[in-house]
């Protein structure tokens, strides 16, 4: 969803300017979003435009998770830190989402055990019957 920053609008009684539009379209501005590091720098008339596509902006994460990141850390979080995305089991290869990692290890039937007379030696579990 597209975030709105108050911009000033129009209103039904107002008489267009086109002077005085122009004029206060190309006064210099720096993003809104400055403070969270963004350096763009442009005029009041481009503003708008740059926050379609300025990487400081949050957005949700994708995955649904919850978090809002700045665009620019969405795909490191998407790819490498959310918790709602899916990595293989090295074991049985079937898919799953990381919060489920402790419950699919528990389940998975080619999960690697452990000798149960503790000699060090680790075999993988026979796959269970229905």
């Amino acid at each position: 969803p597209k975030q709105s920053y108050n911009w000033p609008h129009r209103n039904e009684q107002t008489v267009p300017n086109t002077h005085v539009r122009n004029t206060v379209l190309s006064l210099k501005c720096s993003c809104p979003l400055q403070e969270r590091g963004c350096e763009w720098l442009g005029t009041l008339g481009k503003c708008e435009n740059h926050l379609d596509v300025c990487s400081y902006v949050h957005e949700k994460c994708k995955l649904g998770c919850g978090i809002e990141l700045p665009r620019h850390e969405l795909d490191m979080h998407v790819n490498e830190k959310c918790v709602h995305r899916k990595i293989r089991c090295e074991h049985c290869h079937i898919d799953f989402k990381v919060y489920n990692m402790l419950t699919h290890q528990a389940k998975c039937p080619y999960f690697p055990l452990q000798c149960v007379k503790r000699c060090g030696t680790t075999s993988h579990s026979v796959p269970k019957l229905p």
